[in-house]
């Protein structure tokens, strides 16, 4: 992945997805199609604030990396999901499960959350998570 190509210093995401959209050489239909988005989301999204898509959901941001052959993470950090500084590599589903609630909103802070809660939001990814997986 091209690193340059995974910062945004003082444009909308909007138009980054444009700009990244129009190095690649792609239409707003192709990238449509690459990112199984229709191509009024598209270009909602690169409307931004104007009438558009502001802040485009998780899922679809993930849809826009792979179609933009971008790292999930990056965009992700790029459309305010996930924080820069604060991204660490886990594998303990518990950990994972606290920061994603966390960064939700769902909860305030990190110890916000009893263990029981983390116990059967653990469960249901266990028994749904294939069937559901957006993001690896």
């Amino acid at each position: 992945m091209d690193n340059k190509l995974s910062k945004i210093p003082t444009e909308t995401f909007g138009e980054y997805i444009k700009r990244i959209r129009e190095l690649r050489g792609y239409s707003q239909r192709k990238l449509s199609t690459l990112s199984d988005l229709s191509n009024t989301t598209i270009c909602r999204i690169e409307k931004g604030s104007e009438n558009g898509i502001e802040n485009p959901d998780a899922e679809t941001v993930v849809k826009l990396a792979e179609g933009l052959k971008l790292e999930k993470k990056a965009l992700l950090i790029a459309a305010g999901y996930l924080d820069n500084e604060n991204v660490e590599e886990t594998t303990d589903l518990k950990e994972c499960i606290r920061i994603a609630l966390q960064k939700l909103g769902w909860i305030n802070s990190y110890n916000d959350i009893n263990e029981e809660t983390i116990t059967y939001v653990e469960f249901l990814l266990k028994k749904y998570g294939n069937k559901y997986k957006q993001i690896p």
